[in-house]
């Protein structure tokens, strides 16, 4: 067996066969364009295909702040030993450190990143940079050119630029593209562009099919329609900061929660009467609703940009929260497009909010209570379904999440999660990831285990039982969540064991073969053509991997010529070498 397919198969094991391919296509350039859909693992193909194709950092990821945790949770996944720093509040490590730094684009004018040598730039929801004349862009800009050529630079987005091709420009210029070189000739090829009174006007579109192809090696979208092998419902789970003051209340709270049905504060509370013992539950039941119902309302500042990101990209989106106030925050921010239904909402107006949701491509959002909206209504448009906060009961998602993935649903389904970082939602997640888990392995037609029904206070008292008792008075918020990560671990520790029903991911051989072809090293040729305008000259063309270059002046000005084109079609389409061309 090859070196390079021996490579292949262990950078290959555990993805889907689209994710190998995906890692394949960012290897075979140094700069490159993945504008797969939500939902289809951007974030973990380009990990790995960066690591492979630079085994030494630092590397950066610009990211929108919502998903800056999420960055380092997947780098953590993927990597274990990779050391990574996010930068906002801590500032950014100094030049000379070699791990993986993380920062959002709204911070990037008070970090001077310029000054470390970066081995790869990730730039995340690269449609951010879509406006070649805003500030995120030029300082995107600075970051690409300050590079080496050999350093790798992936640009990641869901949204599908062709519709509109001067928003694809900007991008093609962080990955000294060809076509980058020069806006006017790109706009009049294009964007159908014409002279306005004010200059150019280049918001439509042309040539579409031809840009599609030349398009071929540097930018690679597929939507979860054409992915064959993904599940029906995809489950991933988002971490948000929160406001500190929120966390410090959240930790006061369930530090008085755990302390009291941990074994020292049951024995202590064994004297009390049946009257005092319902009075001090639904005391802490209170502040625990209350703390709960202010992190959901603090989590919502996470929730929007990510659905805006989604509607940006054409989706329909149902938001999920156990709580009024998120869902009313989240209808007055979206005004005509969403629609909400909650508890106040009469029985029979909810089905027709969720008729102009189904019907009404103008209404991209339905924002919803868990237990009003959570049961009963088709709501198939949606393929992007959000819970902004977790319930504790864990039947409430399930019944939520098959809104959206029910009988008329034709594509896979994402479900996707906002978790605080360092709160009570880290142990609501264990609970809910861990049975939704064994739910999906389950064999068709096998019984639940009886205990499966509880609910996440009856999995946090039946852990505490168990662990040693908390330590009495005051706890910091770091003791607070290193003890609900050991309550975690006890949780999983005690579940049963997935069978052998459980079906492996395994990569198709097509898949591998070509990781293993791209890992083998690109393809390079030379090849002529003859000038059409002075007789007896020529022109070179040289082709590595899927990049096409011209020597003519054409090219060297515009980043395309009729020549590069002529060839870049032929070769994609597999045709036989166009009239005058030679290869030498």
């Amino acid at each position: 067996m090859s070196t390079a397919q021996q490579q292949a198969e262990a950078l290959a094991a555990g993805l889907y066969a689209h994710q190998v391919e995906g890692i394949a296509f960012l290897l075979g350039r140094q700069r490159a364009i993945l504008a797969d859909d939500m939902g289809l693992g951007k974030t973990r193909q380009s990990v790995l295909a960066m690591r492979q194709a630079q085994p030494e950092g630092p590397y950066l990821v610009v990211c929108p702040a919502a998903v800056k945790i999420n960055w380092a949770r997947e780098i953590e996944l993927v990597l274990p030993a990779a050391e990574i720093a996010i930068v906002g509040p801590a500032p950014a490590p100094e030049p000379g450190y070699t791990g993986w730094v993380v920062i959002n684009y709204d911070i990037l004018a008070k970090h001077p990143l310029a000054e470390h040598a970066w081995s790869g730039l990730v730039f995340d929801e690269a449609h951010y940079l879509k406006n070649y004349r805003s500030q995120r862009h030029r300082l995107s800009m600075d970051l690409v050119k300050a590079v080496d050529d050999e350093a790798v630079v992936h640009l990641l987005t869901g949204t599908p630029l062709t519709s509109r091709p001067r928003d694809l420009f900007p991008l093609l210029q962080l990955a000294r593209h060809a076509l980058g070189r020069s806006f006017v000739s790109f706009a009049k090829r294009y964007c159908d562009a014409y002279k306005g009174e004010y200059g150019w006007v280049a918001d439509g579109a042309s040539n579409i099919e031809e840009l599609t192809l030349q398009l071929h090696g540097i930018m690679l979208r597929r939507t979860k329609a054409e992915v064959l092998d993904l599940p029906p419902k995809i489950r991933s789970w988002l971490d948000v900061e929160v406001a500190s003051r929120v966390a410090r209340e959240m930790s006061e709270v369930v530090t008085e929660l755990l302390q009291t049905i941990s074994r020292r504060g049951q024995a202590k509370l064994a004297d009390e009467t049946e009257a005092e013992r319902r009075s001090r539950q639904g005391w802490i039941m209170g502040q625990l609703t209350t703390a709960r119902n202010r992190l959901a309302i603090a989590k919502v500042r996470s929730t929007i940009p990510f659905v805006e990101n989604a509607l940006e990209q054409g989706e329909k989106v149902l938001v999920f929260s156990c709580f009024l106030a998120p869902v009313n925050t989240l209808r007055k921010h979206f005004g005509s497009k969403a629609v909400a239904i909650t508890g106040e909402v009469p029985a029979s107006e909810r089905q027709q909010r969720a008729d102009r949701f189904q019907e009404d491509d103008s209404v991209q959002i339905l924002a919803a209570q868990i237990t009003a909206g959570g049961v009963g209504l088709n709501l198939t448009a949606a393929r992007q379904v959000v819970f902004n906060d977790l319930d504790w009961v864990p039947v409430n998602h399930w019944q939520a999440e098959d809104r959206a993935y029910r009988i008329g649903q034709q594509q896979a389904v994402n479900v996707t999660y906002m978790v605080g970082s360092n709160t009570i939602d880290e142990f609501v997640k264990t609970v809910l990831e861990t049975k939704s888990a064994l739910i999906d392995q389950l064999v068709e037609g096998s019984a639940l285990p009886e205990d499966f029904q509880r609910d996440v206070m009856d999995e946090l008292r039946r852990v505490m039982e168990v662990l040693p008792a908390p330590p009495t008075g005051a706890m910091d918020e770091q003791q607070v969540v290193e003890l609900l990560h050991e309550a975690g671990t006890a949780f999983v520790a005690a579940q049963p064991a997935v069978g052998s029903e459980a079906k492996s991911r395994l990569p198709s051989a097509e898949a591998v073969r070509v990781l293993a072809r791209v890992l083998a090293g690109p393809k390079r040729a030379l090849y002529r053509v003859d000038s059409s305008s002075k007789l007896g000259a020529f022109y070179e063309l040289e082709v590595e991997g899927n990049d096409i270059s011209c020597n003519c002046k054409g090219f060297s000005y515009r980043g395309i010529c009729q020549h590069a084109r002529a060839l870049k079609e032929a070769l994609v389409k597999g045709e036989g070498l166009p009239e005058g061309f030679v290869e030498i």
